[in-house]
């Protein structure tokens, strides 16, 4: 795959995973139930779309390994500016003790420091790089770049990596607030993902009052499924206290996450010398962290591999639980398609009871005649046929007579458009009524019963009839009548055959003739015995006749109700099926979401482990 083509896969990708998380936002907005679960998951949707456009993106674009990202990240109120201005050694992040005082990300860098690791298309996602400096507290949807001067002892951090001091982790409720109000201050955990993603270490910062708070607790368990080394900064307690409480927070905290923290470190209180000299006056809380981060750091090639190895080991772990954020919306679009399937089968089975099963087909009673015709003799044998004709009057007189007084008069059923019309109207009022009655349950079932309601929806299933109606009928004008005509001209065609049935009739006469006139009896009771005999051998075989003609009836039931299913009701079922998810609704663009992102995240495997795949 080319460089273009990895470039739009990774972008499909991560427009499909957001697409997901602006639904699921939505939903959760629009939901009284389930607000805290529904938000972990937009969470982690946007973590995952921040994975591909920060991490997986840029590395199969053949961005440079440096600059290394170095995120510090941690609750309201934890020192996360002031661990950063340890890295740093300078005091650039603005320390507040107002809990919420970092409202959009900040990136370190060196006065000479390139950007160009900003260019990839997609990078931060909505975030817009700031024009100017601007204090931390302003609440955008931005990130800004500061510069500092270079590290006086020599460390030289900033020489293959960037520090990013981040957003508070403010509750999971932030996620179901719209990311771009820069207003309402919800946006600080959008942000604060963007750059999680982005990053190649984390630097997690909690203090002693809140090292066990809900919320940076799940937010780290969530990252360090990521892949991504972590390092602890426990802040905010007293000297005497600081063993103690890591030890506590290993115990407490971290035996009940995945693997990754790569070590605990404590900060306790700093004074105002301390804060404000950094590099002199807390260089024994400072130079730990230095050499922790540098470890991690000291190979940017092989760092950034784990980063991107990383990446997609989440998606591909988490894919499913993922795309379980549309397992309601699957769900309803399941029922409705059940709902339809019943609709088609009441639908078919009101057209077999109401129409089918009544239908006479008189052009088959017609090929009968035809039928018991072929099998006279032709030719010198007519006037045979003629005597055997002549004989049979009597019976033939007698049956007319007693079936027009044993025989009801035939009722008169539907005709089949009329019946069609009207399966056709319940169809649709159970559709109807079932949307109105489940509207309140889920959108997809509001959506249906908008449909009927303001948008045509039955007005375009009557259309839909009429085009398949019209298919049917030129599909089934000659399918009874060449069903029926093929019953005698099979056999006119069949010369052989035709005569070999004709001598088995002739044969059946004949033995039936001979066993009358050998009857004991006198003359006069021979002249009785003749007709009836051969009443009776024709009637045999016209029963014969009559089963083959009857079972091809039966055949062209079959057939028609094969083709009323093959051109009315299982295209219009199919078509009422797919019709929450077509014409731009929010169902036709979750089934394309659901469609691509399992293939997509395949071809990143292939493209990230090539060597795996080919052994």
């Amino acid at each position: 795959m080319d460089q273009l083509s990895q470039r739009a896969l990774t972008s499909q990708l991560a427009e499909d995973l957001t697409w997901l998380e602006e639904h699921s936002r939505h939903r959760t907005r629009e939901s009284t139930l389930g607000t805290v679960e529904q938000a972990v998951q937009t969470s982690e949707l946007r973590l995952a779309a921040a994975l591909v456009r920060n991490c997986i993106g840029p590395a199969l674009d053949r961005q440079p390994a440096m600059p290394l990202h170095i995120a510090v990240i941690g609750g309201a109120g934890a020192g996360k500016s002031t661990i950063a201005n340890l890295l740093l050694g300078t005091v650039s992040a603005e320390a507040n003790p107002q809990a919420g005082f970092t409202r959009h990300p900040i990136v370190y860098t060196t006065a000479t420091g390139a950007l160009n690791w900003a260019g990839h298309l997609g990078f931060l996602g909505p975030l817009q790089r700031a024009p100017q400096p601007m204090p931390s507290s302003i609440d955008a949807d931005i990130y800004q770049v500061r510069r500092v001067p270079p590290d006086p002892t020599g460390f030289e951090l900033l020489r293959d990596a960037v520090v990013w001091d981040c957003p508070d982790m403010t509750t999971w409720a932030a996620m179901t607030a719209s990311t771009h109000d820069g207003k309402n201050g919800q946006g600080y955990l959008a942000r604060l993902i963007e750059v999680t993603a982005l990053a190649d270490v984390l630097v997690y910062v909690t203090s002693d009052e809140r090292y066990n708070d809900e919320v940076p607790t799940q937010f780290l368990y969530l990252l360090l499924q990521t892949g991504k080394p972590v390092i602890v900064c426990l802040t905010k307690m007293k000297e005497a206290h600081a063993e103690p409480m890591l030890d506590h927070f290993r115990k407490e905290v971290l035996r009940h996450l995945p693997p990754g923290v790569v070590n605990c470190l404590a900060v306790p209180y700093l004074t105002a010398d301390q804060r404000q000299d950094p590099i002199h006056q807390a260089a024994r809380y400072r130079i730990p962290l230095l050499n922790q981060v540098g470890v991690l750091t000291h190979a940017p090639v092989r760092a950034r591999r784990r980063t991107l190895v990383g990446a997609l080991g989440y998606l591909q772990r988490s894919h499913e639980r993922l795309l379980a954020v549309a397992r309601h919306d699957v769900t309803a679009l399941e029922n409705w398609r059940a709902l339809v399937q019943r609709g088609e089968g009441d639908y078919n089975q009101r057209y077999q009871q109401e129409y089918l099963c009544s239908e006479r087909f008189r052009g088959f009673d017609e090929a009968l005649v035809r039928l018991m015709d072929l099998l006279e003799l032709p030719g010198v044998g007519k006037p045979i046929s003629g005597v055997l004709w002549l004989a049979r009057t009597p019976y033939r007189l007698l049956r007319t007579a007693i079936g027009k007084a044993l025989s009801r008069p035939e009722g008169l059923g539907l005709p089949e458009l009329p019946v069609l019309e009207q399966a056709l109207t319940g169809w649709i009022d159970q559709l109807r009524k079932e949307a109105a009655r489940q509207a309140a349950t889920h959108q997809l079932w509001a959506h249906v019963a908008n449909g009927f309601a303001s948008a045509g929806l039955a007005d375009q299933i009557r259309d839909r009839f009429q085009q398949g109606y019209r298919t049917y009928q030129m599909s089934l004008s000659t399918e009874t009548e060449r069903t029926a005509r093929a019953i005698y001209e099979q056999l006119e065609q069949r010369p052989a055959m035709l005569n070999t049935l004709r001598g088995v009739k002739f044969g059946i006469d004949a033995l039936a003739i001979m066993a009358a006139l050998m009857a004991p009896g006198p003359l006069w009771s021979d002249l009785l015995l003749v007709p009836v005999a051969t009443s009776v051998s024709h009637q045999l075989v016209e029963l014969l006749g009559k089963g083959y003609v009857d079972s091809q009836r039966e055949l062209t039931r079959q057939r028609q109700m094969g083709l009323l299913t093959e051109n009315i009701s299982g295209p219009l079922a199919d078509w009422l099926a797919k019709w929450p998810a077509t014409g731009g609704s929010p169902f036709e663009r979750l089934q394309t979401a659901l469609r691509r992102i399992p293939p997509a995240l395949e071809q990143l495997h292939t493209l990230i482990h090539p060597s795996r795949e080919t052994n």
